[in-house]
């Protein structure tokens, strides 16, 4: 009986482990250092005798007050007229549907990128010559439509919209934020909060701390600039296994015998009919490729603001750092008391003469 527990306890902890290792996520297959077992190094402040440098790093994740998205769009045509013609009704079948959707005029904004006539080659024949002379064969317009959105569930119904008109190309999509400076307060209170935190654990440790300066920066990071590459696949053995494989295969081949003379035998083993040693070339096949948000890890701050959220959000980065003058606090405690002993004794003096 006591067998058939430890085995089911067992089997347990190997499906336990097989569902956690699931939650990494693809992902680790394009990045297989993630996996690889190294030393986790730790970040020491640097200081001599008589100074230290103190700091601390604050994130805030910050949703979105407003989004704009930039939809691109081409016209061609035969005339001028008609390409313009063409265009206009694109766009203000896309309009009319966005004003439906509650997105306002002054909200939505066309921005015409170009307007130029469109080539192509005639081949003429002559009796002694053949010649491709270029002709004009239409009209090209380009134009962008930009438009401002509150609420980012929208930007579904936004995408549907400007299909049904023919406009699928997303340019990109910017998150805007207003008010900057009340999130950039709220972080600069939380870093020198932290600072005075670690100011009382130095006092702690017998040491007394007096800032002499400091420094800081402050950057603001929008989703745009966090999406990454990504390609859905692993291979079982890559190319260069394959060659070390083969090498190995040629060098057990040889038997070296070398006798009392120094002098070298090479004796060529005969080849064994099993192995393989075929030629091949390697076609690799298409994968899937896309692109995901990725948020900058929290493993290098103090503190996270708001941590935990789904959408994608703008990443606002505080750092904080100070310069102190550190002695030993019982040593200065010391010197107060010698330096407050001289100034009575000289008003004791000062008052008897």
């Amino acid at each position: 009986m006591k067998n058939i527990v430890l085995i089911f306890g067992l089997l347990c902890m190997i499906c336990t482990a097989n569902v956690f290792g699931q939650s990494a996520g693809n992902v680790i297959y394009n990045n297989t250092s993630i996996v690889n077992p190294q030393r986790f190094n730790v970040s020491l402040n640097q200081f001599n005798d008589y100074s230290a440098t103190l700091s601390s790093e604050v994130l805030m994740n910050v949703p979105a007050s407003s989004f704009s998205v930039i939809f691109s769009t081409t016209q061609n045509g035969i005339t001028a007229e008609q390409t313009d013609s063409l265009m206009n009704y694109r766009l203000n079948l896309a309009i009319e549907k966005l004003r439906k959707l509650g997105i306002k005029k002054n909200e939505i904004h066309i921005d015409v990128i170009s307007f130029v006539p469109s080539y192509s080659m005639r081949l003429e024949e002559k009796k002694f010559s053949r010649t491709a002379n270029e002709i004009p064969i239409g009209f090209q317009m380009k134009k962008n439509v930009h438009v401002l959105f509150f609420n980012h569930d929208m930007l579904s119904e936004i995408v549907s919209i400007m299909s049904e008109s023919e406009i699928f190309d997303i340019v990109k999509v910017d998150y805007n934020l207003d008010n900057l400076k009340q999130y950039f307060d709220t972080l600069r209170s939380t870093a020198i909060a932290i600072l005075k935190s670690k100011e009382k654990d130095y006092t702690k440790m017998g040491l007394n701390v007096e800032i002499e300066n400091m420094y800081d920066g402050f950057n603001a990071v929008y989703p745009l600039e966090r999406y990454a590459s990504y390609t859905a696949y692993y291979t079982g053995s890559s190319i260069e296994e394959i060659k070390v494989a083969k090498k190995k295969k040629e060098e057990a081949r040889k038997n070296v015998v070398i006798n009392g003379n120094n002098t070298t035998v090479n004796i060529n083993v005969k080849k064994d009919e099993n192995e393989d040693d075929t030629e091949f070339i390697v076609k690799y096949a298409d994968k899937n490729k896309t692109i995901y948000y990725n948020r900058i890890p929290y493993n290098q701050f103090d503190q996270i603001l708001n941590a935990d959220f789904t959408e994608p959000r703008i990443q606002l980065v505080y750092t904080l750092k100070a310069k102190y003058k550190v002695e030993n606090l019982e040593k200065r405690l010391e010197a107060k008391r010698l330096i407050k002993e001289k100034e009575d004794e000289k008003g004791k003096k000062k008052h008897r003469n």
